[in-house]
């Protein structure tokens, strides 16, 4: 089932269309990186932030942690015990509070749990710099594993999405339906300016130059409304990117991406239910590779948001809360 605007896919390069956009969105982030790294001399050395500092704002206690595979893990679990469970993962440089809306939303019916995923918020980085997608995979496996989870639906935003639905691949027993969000898993058609960070000298400026108003644009960037950016939304990314060893994991997971294997092949073979949600002003992976899983996954919904950018359940959570509901009402109960 597709629910779309008809020219959201639109591929030609002609003035305003959205390949076009894109071109010019992709540049621009390109030139922006570029102008980051040569203002650095300018700019202050934004220090890391240690957990200490970190918790009190961004954790409720220590009953938000769990130790899994050399980790402390910093997550939330949220509805009733004996609900469904909903398994939320973000996307790169977010945190577990990007999915607050749903928990608002979905906790009267859904067992909500969302982690830190390693190199993010306030779990930090892997004991083993290991940012590949098999070891999100395992470390997935291994933290449902400690809170004694067997089977859960499995929600994904961006790289949260692409660990979703590997996950899904491997151990389609534990997940009876998908959630992708703007996810990532195919590769990139057209080469992006963001290959400056093979250069030696860039990854350790970037992972220490971070200051907010880059922050802020990058925010503003993924939203299809810039309006909806709250101060203290800016505040929150800009302060959970600084916790110590997130920038280093984050210039990692670039570089490993750069040569990643890619699974997408595999796709065809997923016999999961699954519901695509896209924000059709997302320029960062545009609605077009909606389409594409959608098309190509065998049981699957495609459902986009004319005014949401690359993160709709952070920023339209009501709206993709309801549609989640409805889509898992359904497949849950063998309705659908």
């Amino acid at each position: 089932m597709h629910r779309t605007s008809p020219d959201v896919f639109a591929s030609d390069d002609a003035d305003g269309s959205w390949l076009g956009r894109w071109r010019r969105s992709l540049a621009l982030g390109g030139l922006t990186l570029v102008g980051a790294v040569g203002a650095g001399l300018a700019w202050a050395h934004h220090r890391d932030l240690s957990p200490e500092e970190l918790e009190p704002e961004y954790a409720e206690g220590e009953d938000d942690f769990l130790d899994v595979a050399g980790m402390r893990v910093h997550y939330r679990d949220d509805g009733p015990r004996d609900a469904p469970v909903l398994l939320c993962l973000h996307g790169t440089f977010s945190s577990l509070h990007t999915w607050d809306g749903w928990v608002e939303e979905l906790t009267d019916e859904y067992r909500v749990v969302r982690p830190d995923l390693p190199g993010h918020g306030l779990t930090g980085p892997h004991p083993d710099d290991d940012y590949t997608m098999a070891a999100y995979v395992a470390f997935v496996a291994a933290f449902l594993d400690e809170l004694g989870i067997e089977e859960c639906v499995v929600a994904g935003n961006s790289r949260g999405g692409e660990i979703a639905w590997q996950f899904a691949l491997d151990h389609p027993e534990r997940v009876p339906a998908l959630v992708l969000v703007d996810s990532m898993g195919f590769p990139m058609a057209f080469d992006s300016p963001f290959g400056i960070i093979e250069l030696p000298w860039v990854p350790n400026a970037i992972a220490r130059l971070t200051p907010r108003r880059l922050i802020r644009r990058s925010v503003r960037d993924i939203y299809g409304d810039p309006s909806r950016v709250s101060p203290e939304l800016v505040d929150r990314y800009h302060d959970l990117i600084r916790r110590e060893g997130n920038r280093d994991a984050g210039v990692e997971l670039v570089r490993r991406d750069v040569n990643a294997v890619h699974r997408h092949g595999e796709l065809a073979d997923l016999r999961v239910p699954t519901l695509v949600l896209w924000g059709e002003e997302d320029y960062l992976i545009p609605p077009w590779f909606g389409k594409d899983f959608a098309e190509t996954l065998p049981d699957a919904e495609l459902i986009t948001y004319a005014d949401a950018g690359h993160t709709p359940m952070e920023e339209i959570p009501e709206r993709t809360a309801a549609d989640v509901r409805r889509f898992l009402g359904a497949r849950l109960d063998g309705e659908g």
